[in-house]
This record gives structure tokens, C-alpha cells and sequence, in this order.
């Protein structure tokens, strides 16, 4: 059982710093964590690594959460979109009892702030109104984790989160609200659930409920305690040599090149065969962000197509320009060279 400490936040900022290049995977230039501390405790999740004690042991309540929210977004353009991700669900069981994403999203309402929510828990469906009332002024997205739709596999990895079934209802339901929803296939865990089989299954279930798009990306090493506790994980799955992940990590914290590629490969051709997007598709965001924003994130997702297809130099190319557009820094003579300058221009120049 976790514990619950109501404290103000003491001087420390609601939001994060503006990103300096835009979140291709959530379209946001800020985050905000609503809660310190996470009462599902995926052993997975980075968060672990921020934190000495348990992430799951004490759930810290910022009362105060609101009022530095409403201040500090005076400072933030209205163009830059707000992802409630960062380090905690914001739909833990603590919600049910403070109701601080529930006061966050009356804000970003009131204030018609384009937001994104991350969250495994179904208590999202108790503000679909909110949500709806921000996507109706701006934009709202949710996203959900989903690393598998084995429910035995899944009890193993994330046995305090709601179960994956409960997860792809709650999208459906959003998705029949008129919410844009889709699912983070993250991370994906070499020899755990990168299996050709557990992807087709993944994939099939975002797509048979009507998801509209899908985001993924790879199991995060940050440091060398994350690894023991990713080694308990492979532990209480079956029988993995320690050298299994040094092929593909060596001492570093993310996977090497020739795994990511095959990986994207398979996941890419799937969620072609299932006409699924791969990031969030333009006609959703299309002038509902910052301009520049707008213009950036249409570079990145390029970029990570270009890297797929093998493009290598053309993917460098427009996550340099992506990153130049979305600080105001573009270079004209670089953006002569991307097959987007002509679209890139247009957009920048219609602000």
C-alpha cells in the first residue's frame, strides 16, 4: 500500500523547462507530472531511476499544484502543447481521492491549452467532458502504454496497472467521444515482448480498436541499477543470460542501431498492413499548434521515416532543420535541400 503526503510544492515549478526540440512522440514542448511518485510502479519505467526509494512506496501530493499552474502558464505560448506524461500516471489511484489532473484539465479548459494525457488507468473516462471541451477549443490526445495484450506476460510486467483489455476499451470509449487516441507500444523490451508474435498481436489490438496512431520506442538503461532491476524482470520470465542484453546494450543505455532497425522494420510493415499511422498524422494538430511547432514536428516525423527506410543522411538532415524551425533558427540554405521546404515555408509564413 502506498502513502499518501499532501505537500506544496515549495518553490519547484509545475511544468518542465520548454523542451529545446519538440516531442515527436507526444507533439509537446512542455511536461507535467501531476503526482511524485507512482502508485502502479511498472518495474520498467524510468521514473525508478529518479527516485532512491520505491516509486510506488510514497505518493506525493502537490496541494498547491493549481495555483502555480495558472501562473506559470501566463509565460507559455499558446501555440506549444502540454503533455501530462513525465514521471507518474496521472490517473493513479490517488486521483479518486485529490482530483488534481481533474483540477490541471479545468485549467488548460478554461485557458484552451492544447494537451496531451498519458495514462493506463480508466478514471480518464470520468473527465471525458474536460477532454472534450479541450479538443474543441484546441487539441486533447490520450495515449496509452500497452506492451502487450497477454494478460499472463502483463501481470508480470505491470501487475499493479489496469489490465491491457481495460486499456484498449478505455481508447475505444475516448475514440467514440471524439477523443485522438493512440497507443505507445514502449517500451519494447528485447527478448520479452519483441517477438514478431507479440507485435502482430499488439498492432492487431490498437488497430481493432480503432486507434489513431501508434508510437514506439526501446527499454531505456539509464544506469547500472536499472539493469539489476530489469535483470529481476528477465529473471521472473524465464531463463536469460546476462549476455543476451550485452549484445544488444553493450555499456550503453540504449539499444544498438542494428536491432532498432530490424525491430522498426517489423513493427513499421506491420502497422502499414493494418493501415496504422507511426506518430500523430498531421490532419490532427494541423493548425491547432504553434506554427513553428507544427512545422518542426512534421520534419521529425520525416526524419524518422528517412531512418527506417534506410535514408540515414535525409533523416540527419530534417532532424537538424526540425529542431532549427522549432527555435526560429532555420537556415534557408539547409531547407532548400528537404523535398518539405515548400510546405515547411508555407506554414512558417501563414503565422
Amino acid at each position: 500500500m502506498a502513502y499518501y503526503v499532501r505537500e506544496p510544492l515549495k518553490g519547484m515549478p509545475a511544468l518542465s523547462v520548454r523542451r529545446p526540440t519538440i516531442n515527436e512522440f507526444f507533439l509537446s514542448s512542455y511536461t507535467l507530472s501531476i503526482y511524485n511518485g507512482c502508485e502502479f510502479g511498472c518495474p520498467y519505467c524510468d521514473s525508478w531511476v529518479y527516485s532512491e526509494r520505491p516509486l510506488n512506496e510514497t505518493i506525493r501530493v502537490p496541494v498547491d499544484l493549481a495555483e502555480h499552474l495558472t501562473a506559470e502558464l501566463a509565460g507559455v505560448d499558446q501555440g506549444d502543447l502540454i503533455a501530462i506524461t513525465a514521471l507518474s500516471d496521472p490517473y493513479q489511484p490517488a486521483e479518486q481521492t485529490y482530483r488534481l489532473t481533474r483540477q490541471t484539465l479545468q485549467i488548460l479548459a478554461d485557458q484552451q491549452r492544447p494537451t496531451l494525457v498519458m495514462t493506463k488507468s480508466p478514471l480518464i473516462l470520468e473527465d471525458i467532458a474536460l477532454l472534450q471541451r479541450i479538443n474543441e477549443q484546441s487539441l486533447a490526445l490520450v495515449v496509452t502504454t500497452l506492451l502487450t495484450v497477454d494478460q499472463h506476460m502483463a501481470s508480470r510486467l505491470e501487475g499493479k496497472a489496469p489490465a491491457p483489455a481495460v486499456r484498449l476499451d478505455m481508447l475505444a470509449e475516448l475514440k467514440r467521444a471524439g477523443i485522438p487516441v493512440g497507443v505507445a507500444f514502449v517500451p519494447i523490451m528485447p527478448y520479452v515482448n519483441d517477438t514478431n508474435s507479440n507485435i502482430r498481436s499488439v498492432l492487431r489490438a490498437a488497430a481493432d480498436a480503432g486507434v489513431d496512431f501508434v508510437i514506439w520506442d526501446y527499454l531505456h538503461l539509464a544506469n547500472e541499477r536499472h539493469r539489476v532491476r530489469i535483470n529481476e524482470i528477465l529473471a521472473r520470465l524465464g531463463s536469460y543470460p546476462v549476455s543476451y542484453y550485452r549484445d544488444i546494450y553493450g555499456d550503453q543505455a540504449i539499444v544498438n542501431s542494428r536491432y532498432r532497425h530490424d525491430r522498426d522494420t517489423v513493427v513499421m510493415d506491420r502497422c502499414n498492413g493494418l493501415g496504422l499511422e507511426t506518430r500523430v498524422p498531421q490532419h490532427i494538430f494541423a493548425g491547432k499548434l504553434a506554427p513553428h511547432n507544427e512545422a518542426a514536428l512534421i520534419l521529425k516525423h520525416a526524419a524518422f521515416r528517412d531512418r527506417v527506410a534506410g535514408r540515414d543522411q535525409m533523416a540527419e538532415l530534417h532532424r537538424q532543420l526540425a529542431d532549427q524551425v522549432y527555435t526560429k533558427q532555420m537556415v534557408i540554405d539547409e531547407l532548400r535541400r528537404s523535398p518539405l521546404a515548400n510546405e515547411v515555408r508555407k506554414l512558417i509564413a501563414a503565422k
